[in-house]
């Protein structure tokens, strides 16, 4: 095709006629950046396909991430339900000792169902967009909007997870200090006998700051159940747009 367009211009000048090689000396300019523009169209158009190929693999792990938190999470919220459930009882029942039910081995049992939910999650998709600056070239307006709502949640949850770890840590080094754990432990390991040295843990009813504790539990696991089933609303929504 070069040798085709050269044997022509050399024609042309060797038949000394200038005007028509300059008409062909521009098309053939016109010739030379028609086929860059179309180079470079090709060149985007791959570039544009190789982008939606990655951003579409990151969304089908981010589905996949996000299924798995969902599964997690509603695991996460039943503990929660339980763990709330349990200090209400007690705290109800401490409000009038008279009537007091959970004394001797019922209290001990009581105890022993007392805990911190814990939402086992990962973030590693949803930081990579981030992180990528893909986030900005997300086209979906309302899905935008859901990942960034979600990230602003979790920060939140983090912070509670934190009260909420260091209150249950207070509940246990209280009991260690001024209760019996074997008392309680009986009732979640089997072999593991009750307390010779402390038989009971009745005593801690009438203590305020046991009462604290098993307080402090309950607020911090329910604040941590509310912000739960707020994050379930958004990470159903964002698991729709991401199928």
């Amino acid at each position: 095709m070069i040798k085709f367009f050269r044997k022509i211009r050399q024609k042309l000048l060797s038949e000394n006629k200038f005007s028509k090689y300059l008409i062909y000396a521009i098309g053939e300019i016109i010739l030379v950046v028609i086929g860059i523009l179309i180079a470079l169209a090709i060149n985007n158009w791959k570039e544009n396909q190789t982008e939606i190929k990655q951003q579409n693999l990151i969304f089908e792990n981010l589905n996949l991430e996000l299924s798995n938190n969902l599964k997690n999470l509603n695991s996460a919220i039943k503990f929660s339900e339980s763990y709330i459930n349990s200090s209400e009882y007690l705290l109800l029942s401490m409000n009038n000792l008279a009537t007091n039910k959970f004394k001797g081995e019922k209290l001990d049992s009581l105890l022993s169902t007392f805990g911190f939910s814990q939402w086992k999650r990962t973030n590693l998709n949803l930081k990579s967009l981030e992180n990528s600056g893909r986030l900005n070239s997300v086209e979906n307006n309302e899905l935008k909007r859901l990942i960034y709502d979600w990230l602003s949640l979790i920060e939140d949850l983090e912070l509670l997870e934190k009260r909420s770890d260091y209150s249950f840590q207070y509940y246990v080094d209280f009991i260690k200090k001024n209760g019996s754990w074997r008392e309680i432990d009986k009732y979640m390991l089997e072999r593991v006998q009750g307390s010779q040295l402390l038989q009971s843990n009745d005593h801690l009813l009438l203590s305020p700051e046991f009462e604290n504790c098993v307080n402090d539990l309950n607020i911090f696991e329910t604040h941590k159940y509310n912000r739960y089933k707020q994050i379930k609303v958004t990470l159903n929504q964002l698991i729709e747009y991401t199928e």
